[in-house]
């Protein structure tokens, strides 16, 4: 069994739930109030649900939120191999309405600030399964050190590597991108997210020529998956409640299905399916089946409030097996 290897960021998730957002200058009242380590602790919240070892390389500081942070991460049996820089994490606010749609509003913190060498001693085996995620790119710090990662496993690729891009992938330097394209990764991304990758890659273009010549119906999120990957290689489109769509090198776009589910907030959901199939590659599974795992995974943590509520893996497994 393989590990796996975590270098984004743990904040502080200052979690509202409540009907609707107010209108400029207006005041609600929230339905239900929380605090908890958020951020990159989901995804590593979700890969321990199915007892892999698991290994936090992001940067921590000193403080409140900090201390949270590392009792958080304790408690689910996660190391933390990182560096320790002055100041306190960073904290997002993250509002849930009544639709369980999503709003956040962040701060930056210690988690911002990776040294340049944070990730040196970094070393891979075959088994494991290394996880970047785009807010890396969001700070320079952050960028930097990363690049520098990436640089060094670049053309002897040590182990699987998955890259969630994250909701900033419009803010992220093309350069930096492209880069870690050289790891050859699972690029995982939402319907957002893939349009604008799309957009910013003008692979929309690609996409539609590349349909144009067949009369079957394709869902556009089916032809946005092919047109990615067309550029980047290996593409993972989920779509919520419509499942996901794996394609490789602008082939035949493959439907992963969904589970259907009654959500109340998905707060979190794209961090279970990330983390969930990052530990399931670790366990050794073929990727058909790590997704179908990883799909469950997400919907599941829709149905409890919270941004850490990946499901056991006995009840992933028992969904799975609904879906044959």
């Amino acid at each position: 069994m393989g590990r796996v290897i975590h270098t984004g960021q743990v904040v502080i998730d200052l979690t509202l739930r409540l009907k609707a957002l107010p209108e400029p200058g207006g005041d609600v009242f929230a339905d239900d109030a929380g605090m908890h380590a958020g951020g990159g602790y989901n995804v590593l919240y979700a890969a321990r649900q199915l007892k892999v070892e698991t290994v936090f390389a992001g940067t921590m500081g000193s403080g409140p939120f900090t201390e949270v942070a590392v009792e958080a991460l304790s408690a689910i049996g996660v190391r933390h191999v990182g560096a320790y820089v002055p100041g306190d994490l960073g904290y997002c606010v993250a509002i849930t309405d009544a639709n369980a749609e999503r709003t956040f509003i962040s701060t930056r913190g210690a988690e911002t600030r990776d040294p340049l060498d944070a990730f040196d001693a970094l070393a891979f085996e075959a088994d494991d399964v290394l996880y970047i995620s785009g807010y890396s790119l969001e700070n320079s710090g952050n960028r930097r050190s990363l690049e520098r990662l990436v640089e060094r496993l670049t053309g002897t690729v040590p182990c699987r590597v998955v890259f969630d891009v994250s909701p900033v992938v419009g803010e992220a330097p093309l350069e930096a991108l492209e880069k870690i394209s050289g790891l050859h990764p699972l690029w995982s991304v939402n319907e957002r997210e893939a349009a604008i990758l799309a957009q910013r890659l003008g692979a929309e273009e690609a996409g539609e020529a590349a349909s144009s010549g067949s009369d079957a119906v394709v869902a556009p999120e089916a032809t946005r998956a092919r047109a990615l990957s067309a550029r980047l290689g290996e593409v993972l489109a989920r779509a919520g409640s419509l499942g996901a769509w794996y394609c490789v090198d602008g082939g035949e776009a493959v439907h992963v299905p969904p589970l259907p589910v009654q959500a109340v907030d998905s707060n979190g959901a794209g961090d279970a399916h990330s983390g969930v199939l990052c530990a399931a590659l670790a366990r050794g599974m073929d990727l058909p089946e790590a997704l179908r795992w990883a799909n469950v995974a997400g919907a599941l943590s829709t149905t409890a409030y919270g941004p850490a509520t990946c499901p056991s893996e006995a009840r992933i497994r028992e969904a799975v097996g609904l879906l044959r």
